[in-house]
C-alpha cells in the first residue's frame, strides 16, 4: 500500500493515510513510502519525526476490515 503523511500547518498533528482515502485532503501531503500495511507507515511516519502522527480513521478502519 502507499502511503501519505498529512499535515495541518496551525498544529502538531499528522495523520497517515492510504492511497485513495477520501479524507486525505489535496494539499499538504508528503509521500511516505510503499509499506505491506499502515501500521508499519505509522511506524516509519514516527521514526522519521512524525511524533504525533496517528492513522486516519477511515483508513484505519479499512484496515481492520481486510
Amino acid at each position: 500500500m502507499i502511503a501519505y503523511v498529512n499535515f495541518y500547518i496551525d498544529t502538531d498533528t499528522h495523520q497517515i493515510h492510504e492511497f485513495g482515502c477520501n479524507d486525505i485532503s489535496t494539499g499538504d501531503n508528503i509521500y511516505l513510502g510503499i509499506y505491506r500495511n499502515i501500521e508499519i507507515a505509522l511506524t516509519k511516519a514516527r521514526s522519521i519525526g512524525y511524533i504525533n502522527a496517528s492513522i486516519c480513521k477511515s483508513c484505519n478502519s479499512f484496515f481492520k476490515i481486510r
